[in-house]
């Protein structure tokens, strides 16, 4: 397992096995049947009910009513009767309209009562304002800003192997709209999103050797941060923008490193014998990295300023790829064999598993930490899936030609 390890944080022998880009088409494995029941009525002059219907469903914090259920038709401004909309399950209600802006409300359906009304502009990205409307509503009913108006990054090829054409390409975060954004004959790996969601930090190997590269999105202009002898890989944005720490191993074993924006005042943060990758930021001033100087990959955690780690995964004898939102630390645990996703309250340590392939990695989290996004491999493919932070909702996202993998979770958009 250390062997594997190293070759894997050293970033050689590569064998992703992609095939195809395309929207990725979107499969339910789990549902949830004891979450909020909330019943989201088809809107007036749009479609766009059912896709806040799907982005509450992934959360895993709601039961979705069927609205035939309701008894009776149901839209903003009309009368409603109560005792039938207490019999359909349902402990709020959503109806809206649509004239150009969205406007929506939530009814309390026990009382008939609006609880809250909401009103979205006009978008030229009609499913944005669909998710910045699941967004609201996920906010008032569970009091944590909803994290659907986001965006992922992942990574597809074409082609047979060893001829293949990679690409990188940024989506909703349900999959829809995806947008090539480069494209390279050479593999591509570790996008990393900077926090204003404006560019991408990833490891391409255009040059035949592995290379760190920063794009912005909107302009299409990219430049190499880190093109050193060995291994250049993991980039991470710091939560301020103004720092990337990376995996280096130009003086022999990996070990993090830390630079500036610009690729500028590199700094080497870790000292150890051992493999040192994977690093990402708990806050501007705290780093987490996989290390297996214990002997097997575990998760370590130092000053962005540098020093010893610190140990933070004590149970398993496989802990890796760190990925964290507050207190939530995501990663690879072993599992009776399997490779499984765990989320770990990073103050008490307590895990829980909420994947079950056999091969699940690259764990990234929503930001608001309610969901968190892999890659995984199913009956001989590679795709991504998405599990609710409870686990108790579970999507798959395949592309329908090909394989897809290496993810990576926005922050919030403006």
């Amino acid at each position: 397992m250390k062997k594997k390890f190293a070759v894997f944080a050293a970033v050689v022998g590569l064998t992703l096995a992609l095939s195809a880009r395309a929207e990725l088409v979107i499969r339910i494995t789990e549902g949830v049947k004891d979450g909020i029941p909330v019943m989201i009525v088809p809107f007036q002059g749009s479609d766009l009910a059912s896709i806040i219907e799907a982005d509450l469903m992934r959360s895993g914090r709601f039961t979705l009513i069927d609205p035939a259920k309701a008894g009776q038709a149901l839209a903003p401004g009309m009368p409603y009767d109560i005792p039938k909309l207490r019999a359909s399950g349902a402990e709020y209600v959503v109806v809206g309209k649509q004239t150009g802006s969205l406007e929506f409300e939530v009814l309390n359906a026990a009382t008939g009562q609006r609880v809250s009304g909401f009103r979205i502009p006009s978008h030229p990205n009609r499913r944005r304002m669909a998710h910045k409307a699941a967004d609201l509503v996920f906010e008032r009913l569970t009091g944590t800003r909803g994290a659907f108006d986001t965006r992922i990054a992942y990574v597809a090829a074409n082609g047979p192997p060893r001829q293949q054409t990679y690409q990188l390409i940024v989506a909703d975060s349900d999959g829809f709209n995806p947008r090539t954004i480069m494209t390279s004959n050479q593999p591509i790996l570790s996008p990393s999103w900077s926090p204003d969601g404006r560019k991408l930090a990833y490891v391409s190997f255009e040059t035949d050797r592995s290379a760190i590269y920063i794009q912005d999105l909107a302009s299409g202009e990219k430049r190499s941060i880190s093109n050193r002898q060995g291994t250049n890989g993991a980039p991470s944005w710091s939560p301020d923008g103004q720092s990337l720490a990376v995996s280096l191993s130009e003086s022999g074993n990996p070990d993090i490193f830390v630079m500036d924006a610009s690729g500028n005042n590199l700094r080497q943060i870790t000292h150890s014998d051992a493999i040192d990758t994977e690093p990402t930021w708990a806050n501007n001033s705290t780093i987490v990295y996989t290390s297996d100087q214990s002997g097997n990959p575990q998760l370590y955690r130092t000053s962005a300023a540098g020093g010893d780690g610190t140990r933070m995964t004590f149970e398993g004898n496989y802990n890796s790829a760190p990925n964290i939102v507050g207190n939530q630390v995501a990663m690879v645990r072993q599992v009776d064999g399997n490779f499984r996703i765990a989320l770990m309250n990073a103050s008490s340590r307590k895990t829980s598993i909420v994947s079950n392939g056999r091969f699940d990695e690259a764990p990234t989290l929503a930001p608001n930490g309610s969901m968190v996004l892999y890659a995984t491999k199913r009956e001989g493919r590679s795709m991504l899936a998405v599990s609710s932070a409870n686990g108790k909702a579970q999507q798959t996202l395949s592309a329908s030609q090909g394989d897809v993998r290496e993810p990576a979770w926005s922050n919030y958009l403006d």
